[in-house]
């Protein structure tokens, strides 16, 4: 079974660009830390653009076979870097009708390529993250059962 691990970004605008950005230039890792990010439209304080609203852009690579190779590992959830990582732009609870349904589509995807999976949120591994996605108990159900 893959886990599958869901994260708010804890801003309320970005992208993959920028979350390499942090993660390469101010943390110093090696690349960014999770496998896709989901958008919310804002690209920057100031720039909206409805297109990019639920867009998945690719992050760290993951191949397109059933096992989770050494080189494809993120760094997203310490003891579960293991999983695939997905990001959602925004405040915890805070997403989009378009990032939930972008989120459902990659779900499937994911058990698609992965057969067996496991949805948790990053509050599920990580207690000092207790808001990190801000997703419901139904909606981990439901991405869980699709």
């Amino acid at each position: 079974m893959t886990n599958v691990i869901i994260h708010a970004s804890d801003s309320s605008f970005g992208n993959a660009s920028l979350i390499t950005k942090w993660h390469v230039v101010e943390r110093k890792w090696s690349n960014i830390g999770y496998h896709y990010v989901i958008l919310n439209g804002l690209l920057s304080p100031y720039k909206r653009h409805e297109y990019f609203n639920g867009h998945v852009e690719s992050g760290r690579p993951l191949d397109d076979d059933k096992d989770m190779e050494l080189d494809e590992r993120g760094a997203h959830a310490f003891g579960y870097n293991d999983a695939v990582g997905i990001c959602l732009i925004g405040l915890s609870a805070t997403f989009t009708e378009a990032q939930l349904r972008a989120l459902e589509h990659l779900i499937r995807r994911l058990k698609y390529q992965f057969g067996e999976i496991k949805v948790m949120q990053h509050s599920d591994v990580d207690k000092k993250k207790p808001h990190c996605a801000g997703l419901t108990k139904l909606q981990l159900f439901t991405l869980n059962k699709l």
